[in-house]
């Protein structure tokens, strides 16, 4: 293709480049225009060398199937920027070929949090020209001059939209008739019913500690979360609004007409899984709460979320997505663990089967877990144990014996399942100091 006469000199180029972006056309407008201007296929990127725009030097967008980079390419895409103190306004373009005849010019996107996206073209007949790399890099921090207006505005409206829910599930909120306003305001219809889940970073601290992650880090990792569930989104819920708190996105959904809360459930895990695959570093856990119509009670809807994400994390793990509904039991051993009793009744009540199973490496604990899981029933203990009928017997008698009770005693078998269920919560919140300490899994 004819190159443009824009593209006669390397001046005139970023000229160009600079002003489709003081017109506001966006990232897509500058990926468009450089491939008019080098006669090659250019692409926009993130910062994991995802496409966000990608244009043929006819003007026609291109699929991501035709601009992605494979993980070969992908690997080999690395920038020191300790050594480029001008990187933002003149970033460095990398060349590289793959196992074809295509070759690569790459510059970074640099804003002072680091690189947040790439540019690159694509050249399947040779080597892309030095004088075409220098406009690659051009095309790179046009789009940083993008980026920062766009995190502008973003940050405008995210502080905006933060302040409306903190009021509204907080409490703060004085009339339902002005939060509706305000939420028309901000694109959100809050008639009819609605309920709160959130997202959640497993062990955030834990996490940056072990990876060494600084300041910066931390922000672009959170930038990367939201951007995560913002790519996710659309396709689970259509209208939501987001709440970024902390190392959580806390998200505000209308509950429409799914009542079936296996469905909100499967929804809110689908979006979870979604996400925890794109960031592919941290696990992210879910938690849902109850829908209501009463604008009022949207924050008990929040309650219930962040109590679901806490007791979930102790009695599921990480890489899970907790309803307060299906808590049961949890939900009121949730607020007595703060109480010495409910300790002093779960070492009464099995403790002595945990320090036998230390000292002997059985599994007596987990043997009762299953027994009474299943209702006594032996036949189905035995198989979830992979037992013999004779080895589960076996067990029983050795747990009746070191406990001192009796598992044919009704009262006696709930006093058993009430400190199995505590249990948990209580190795959350003392981490593993209890006496009891470590937590039986089923083998």
């Amino acid at each position: 293709m004819v190159q443009s006469p824009a593209a006669t000199d390397e001046v005139d180029a970023y000229q160009h480049l600079i002003e489709e972006v003081i017109a506001g056309r966006g990232l897509a407008s500058v990926a468009r225009l450089l491939a008019e201007m080098l006669g090659l296929p250019a692409v926009v990127g993130d910062e994991e060398l995802e496409t966000l725009s990608g244009f043929a030097p006819d003007g026609r967008q291109l699929s991501s199937e035709e601009t992605a980079l494979v993980p070969e390419l992908r690997t080999r895409v690395h920038f020191d920027l300790s050594e480029e103190p001008a990187a933002s306004t003149a970033p460095p373009t990398l060349h590289v070929r793959d196992s074809g005849a295509f070759h690569f010019a790459v510059a970074p996107i640099v804003l002072p949090s680091g690189i947040v996206g790439y540019v690159w073209v694509i050249d399947s007949a040779g080597k892309v020209s030095d004088r075409a790399a220098k406009i690659v890099s051009h095309a790179a921090a046009a789009c940083a001059v993008e980026m920062v207006r766009q995190q502008a505005i973003m940050e405008g409206e995210a502080r905006v939209r933060n302040s409306f829910l903190e009021d509204l599930l907080t409490g703060s909120i004085t009339s339902s008739n002005s939060a509706r306003r305000r939420a028309r305001f901000l694109g959100y219809d809050l008639r009819g019913e609605h309920r709160v889940f959130l997202l959640d970073i497993d062990h955030f601290v834990e996490y940056i500690g072990r990876h060494h992650i600084d300041e910066q880090g931390i922000q672009r990792l959170k930038e990367r979360f939201r951007r995560s569930v913002d790519t996710y989104m659309p396709g689970i819920w259509t209208r939501t609004m987001i709440w970024e708190h902390s190392d959580s996105i806390i998200v505000l959904a209308p509950a429409g007409r799914d009542r079936d809360p296996a469905a909100v459930v499967e929804r809110v895990e689908e979006l979870r899984d979604n996400v925890q695959n794109r960031l592919s570093g941290p696990s992210i856990s879910a938690a849902v709460g109850r829908a209501y119509s009463d604008l009022t009670r949207l924050k008990q809807s929040l309650r219930q979320a962040e109590h679901a994400l806490v007791i979930g994390a102790a009695v599921n793990g990480p890489s899970s997505t907790t309803n307060f509904d299906d808590l049961g039991a949890y939900r009121l051993l949730f607020h007595l663990r703060e109480q010495p009793e409910l300790e002093s009744f779960c070492e009464e009540t099995i403790g002595p089967l945990v320090r036998y199973d230390g000292e002997h490496d059985s599994h007596l604990l987990e043997t009762l877990s299953a027994f009474l899981e299943l209702q006594g029933n032996l036949s189905q203990a035995a198989r979830a144990l992979h037992l013999h009928r004779n080895g589960l017997l076996y067990r029983l008698s050795r747990i009746e014996k070191t406990g001192g009770f009796d598992l044919d005693n009704p009262s006696q078998r709930l006093a058993l399942q009430i400190a199995l269920l505590a249990r948990p919560l209580l190795l959350q919140k003392n981490g593993t100091k209890v006496s009891y300490a470590q937590r039986g899994e089923r083998r």
